[in-house]
C-alpha cells in the first residue's frame, strides 16, 4: 500500500515538473518587441477621436525608466498631455508586480489581446493612477510593453489610465497581427 502511494506520488510530481517546464508565463504566445519601431505600432484609425495634435516623434530610450532599454513614441494631444508608447527590450512586467521602488504602486488590470498588463503609479508624483499612468504589458520573457501618459489638463480629457490604455490596446492590436 505504501509502495504505491510513493509510485502515485512520483508520478504527479514528474506530471507537475513536466507542466511547470513548459514555461511559467501565461501569454498567449511570444510577441518580441527586439526588432519594433514603436511609431509602427500605433496607426490614426486605432486613436480616432483622441485629438492628436503633434505627429509622433521617434526616441532611442525609455523616457523616465532607469536601466531600461527600448524605444520609444510619443504622441502630443492638443490638450497638452504627452502619451510615450515605448518598446522594452531588458525588463518584463514583473519588475512592477512587487515593485521594489517604495514610492511605486501596481495593479494588475484586465488584459490587453490576451496578454497580461499592469497599471504602475508613483506616490512621489501624486498618490492617484489618474495623475499620471503607466500600462505595461507582458508580450515576450524580458520584455515588454509599455503607454505612459501625463496627467490630463482639462476636465474634457480622458482619464490617464483611460487613454494609456486606449494606446496599450491598439498597439496590442498591430502587435499581434
Amino acid at each position: 500500500m505504501i509502495g504505491r502511494a510513493l509510485r502515485v506520488t512520483a508520478v504527479l510530481l514528474v506530471g507537475l515538473g513536466a507542466v511547470s517546464a513548459c514555461g511559467s508565463s501565461d501569454r498567449p504566445r511570444e510577441l518580441s518587441v527586439s526588432d519594433v519601431k514603436p511609431c509602427d505600432l500605433i496607426n490614426r484609425e486605432s486613436v480616432q477621436g483622441m485629438r492628436i495634435g503633434q505627429e509622433s516623434q521617434k526616441l532611442d530610450s525609455v523616457p523616465g525608466a532607469i536601466e531600461t532599454e527600448g524605444n520609444t513614441c510619443f504622441y502630443g494631444i492638443t490638450t497638452g498631455n504627452t502619451i510615450y508608447v515605448s518598446t522594452i527590450t531588458n525588463q518584463g512586467i514583473d519588475r512592477w508586480i512587487d515593485p521594489s521602488d517604495e514610492d511605486a504602486r501596481s495593479e494588475e488590470v484586465f488584459r490587453i489581446q490576451g496578454f497580461r498588463a499592469v497599471k504602475v503609479w508613483f506616490d512621489s508624483d501624486r498618490p492617484d493612477p489618474e495623475h499620471k499612468c503607466w500600462i505595461y504589458v507582458d508580450v515576450a520573457g524580458g520584455q515588454s510593453l509599455r503607454v505612459r501618459v501625463e496627467q490630463s489638463y482639462s476636465d474634457e480629457d480622458p482619464s490617464t489610465c483611460t487613454t494609456a490604455r486606449r494606446f496599450a490596446e491598439a498597439a496590442m492590436r498591430t502587435l499581434a497581427n
